[in-house]
């Protein structure tokens, strides 16, 4: 499962969403949120506001692949990076709440894929000139959470619950986070644009090390953070098809 473009990107999300295994079950949370990033992306390439639209087109399928890859792999019982490991066996086995699928997927896939796609569609000299477009898409994601936070509010009631336990909003967390994530996967990325070969192997095995331990306390929290996500979860809707559904919605497709 690879993609030439992110036309086949998009179709392969698709196929994904409409497979018995994720149309209906937390692993197609991830999926149905990521296809909706991907149609920004694209859009925001058709409308020429990246500095280079096929070459961001090439970042993000390559992008794209290593989650294609990724879970074509852990499907065949392959040996995947851990922090992947992590989010699917979380989602087969159905625990946690929609927004623990959510992060574990976003957490592999930024703070281990992001900065390891970008080195390798701008190796060397040539990663700077990728910067702005990069940062770029911090705005299209940005334009997404408020929807985003609607679609899970309307399945989880007592998401909010988190917010009173971290003391801040829901979306102020989402975009800070994220924006965090994406600069450290920058650093990465300029760390691995110059290395080649084992010294390159070696540098991403310690990434998903470190992407492995933030997984690690999103799918296990503390305690007190682990008994707001039980009384989430005591009321979040398990109709997951149609959570899923309203996540796939966010962004019309063209």
């Amino acid at each position: 499962m690879r993609a030439a473009n992110t036309d086949e990107v998009v179709l392969a999300l698709d196929r994904i969403l409409a497979d018995r295994r994720y149309a209906a079950q937390p692993l197609g949370l991830f999926p149905a949120l990521y296809r909706q990033v991907t149609l920004a992306v694209r859009r925001g390439i058709a409308l020429g506001l990246f500095e280079d639209g096929p070459r961001m087109d090439a970042f993000d399928t390559r992008f794209a692949n290593r989650y294609l890859v990724a879970l074509d792999r852990w499907q065949q019982g392959l040996p995947i990076r851990g922090a992947w490991q992590q989010a699917f066996d979380f989602g087969q086995r159905g625990q946690g709440i929609a927004m623990q699928h959510l992060m574990l997927g976003m957490n592999a896939h930024i703070n281990l894929d992001l900065g390891v796609a970008a080195a390798a569609v701008a190796p060397g000299a040539s990663l700077p000139a990728l910067h702005r477009d990069f940062n770029l898409i911090n705005d299209l994601l940005e334009a997404m959470i408020d929807d985003c936070q609607q679609v899970l509010d309307r399945y989880s009631p007592m998401l909010d619950l988190l917010d009173r336990v971290g003391g801040r909003k829901d979306e102020a967390i989402a975009d800070f986070s994220m924006r965090r994530a994406r600069a450290a996967a920058w650093e990465v990325a300029e760390g691995l644009a110059h290395l080649e070969g084992p010294a390159r192997r070696a540098a991403v095995g310690r990434i998903d090390r470190r992407a492995c331990e933030i997984g690690r306390r999103v799918a296990r929290p503390g305690p007190v953070l682990g008994l707001a996500i039980e009384a989430i979860g005591l009321v979040e809707s398990t109709d997951h098809r149609s959570m899923i559904a309203q996540l796939n919605r966010i962004v019309p497709a063209d």
